[in-house]
């Protein structure tokens, strides 16, 4: 799988690397669910994708992603902000921001994580 999740207290931090292909999608599609039940709230989620090497998708495979992830029930506010170090990254990024259509979640890209990171710490 090429994430790996970290929690990072209202934050889940979801650092790609690698090939990102069309099932890591839906594995991370499964893997936020649970990781909320477990925490007992919808967390926040940075995407970082320094380490990505390829996308093994194409623009079907995010807006089938984009589909199936309005069907999920966010239960509270949440915001997912994505750093892009790269053109590549900033595509990414900018078409899962466009395709966006779940209730409850504000998603936003950034060049930096720091800046990443303030958005997400909101008062």
């Amino acid at each position: 799988m090429p994430y790996v999740s970290t929690v990072e207290g209202r934050i889940v931090h979801i650092s790609w690397h690698g090939i990102i292909a069309q099932e890591d999608l839906d594995a991370l599609g499964r893997d936020m669910p649970r990781i909320g039940r477990g925490l007992g709230f919808a967390p926040d989620v940075l995407h970082t994708f320094e380490a990505v090497t390829e996308l093994g998708f194409d623009l079907a495979g995010a807006y089938q992603y984009s589909l199936k992830q309005k069907q999920v029930a966010i239960p509270n506010p949440i915001r997912a902000a994505m750093v892009a170090t790269t053109k590549e990254n900033e595509y990414l990024a900018t078409v899962f921001v466009k395709l966006n259509r779940a209730t409850n979640l504000e998603m936003k890209v950034f060049f930096d994580e720091p800046s990443a990171r303030c958005w997400l710490v909101r008062q």
